[in-house]
Formats: C-alpha cells, structure tokens, sequence
C-alpha cells in the first residue's frame, strides 16, 4: 500500500508552501511558523508567499485546513481504494499507512500542542478528531455486531494514538501499531464468534 502522500498530485507552488509549514511545525512547533522562516526553508521571496496567502492568519487557518487533509482525509481515501476489504481489512490497512508516515510522531503531538492554545486550532482539530473516531468506529461495526464494544474498541484504538504521543517518553507509532493490532484482533475474536453455528 502507497502512503497518502505518494499518491497525492504533484505539488503546486501553494501546497509546497503548506508542507514547509507542517515540516516546520512538526520540527520545531507553531511558533517557529514564521514567513522568514518559510521564505528561508524555500529558497523563495515573501512576495511569493503573499501571493499565495493573505497573511499568516490566513496561512495558519491554510494550514490546518492541509493538516486535515494530509493526515485525515488522505488515510481515508487510501483505505477506501482497497477492494472488498472487510472492516478489519481496513482497519490494518490504516495502521499500516499511518505506520509509514514519516511525519506522525513528530507532527501530530505538535498539532494538539497548538490547538491547546488557539482556539482556531482547536476547532479544526476537534473535527479532525471527531472525523477520524468516526471512521474507526464505522470499520469497527463492520467487524462485529456489538455496536457497544465495536464503539468502545474504535475509542482505545483512538486514544492509543492520541495519547502515545504525549507520554515521557514518548511511545511510538511503531509500538502503537502493536497495541491497535491487539485491539483489532479483540474484534475478530468475537466476529469470530457470532459466525459459530
């Protein structure tokens, strides 16, 4: 399977300004997203950069928006290309795909970090959040009929995720990706189950 951003379209001038952002919050957190600082990471002027944004405010409210997309909506997108795959099928291929995400351990401990003190980033992850226990969930039912442990195995598999990366030291998602399989293999357990005659 391809990480998503393999299989994203070349990148425009606009996005290649957006990625500098993510690198540079994912390396040194939000307040090193500076238009010097990008300028620099590009080779390119600021007249270029206000070409493509009003303003950091602008920028910033861009670069949650490419956050979404780039570590949400990617992931998705490549697990749904998957043919017939059942919801544990998917559910491993997610794994797999954040596993190979460079960005993962670095990025998103950086991106709740930002959100704890703006409100605009809060609000965008809050969706982010509420789109990705919802896709987990959905993959979850699909595996077993108990709604209520499908549910309760989508929300440990989520704060696994969320919560590795805030611990000293921080677990990995290499080490993650052990403990959703664990997670995962609860479900098939008892799919298992209610195929018994």
């Amino acid at each position: 399977m391809r990480r998503p951003r393999e299989s994203a379209p070349a990148a425009t001038p606009r996005r290649r300004w957006l990625d500098a952002g993510l690198d540079l919050l994912a390396t040194s957190g939000i307040t090193a997203v500076t238009i010097e600082a990008l300028c620099e990471r590009l080779g390119l002027s600021k007249g270029s950069f206000y070409h493509h944004f009003a303003g950091m405010t602008g920028y910033r409210t861009a670069l949650l928006e490419h956050f979404e997309e780039r570590e949400t909506r990617a992931f998705i997108d490549l697990v749904e290309e998957l043919p017939a795959a059942d919801g544990t099928e998917k559910l491993r291929a997610l794994v797999r795909a954040i596993v190979a995400d460079d960005a993962h351990d670095t990025l998103e401990p950086r991106v709740r970090t930002w959100a704890g003190q703006d409100d605009e980033a809060r609000r965008h992850l809050e969706r982010v959040d509420r789109t990705r226990v919802a896709y987990v969930r959905r993959q979850c039912r699909a595996a077993i009929d108990d709604t209520e442990l499908a549910d309760d195995v989508a929300t440990m598999i989520y704060l696994v995720m969320v919560g590795a990366g805030h611990t000293v030291p921080q677990v990995l998602v290499a080490e993650q990706a052990r403990l959703w399989e664990r997670l995962i293999e609860v479900l098939e357990a008892r799919g298992g189950e209610r195929d018994e005659p």
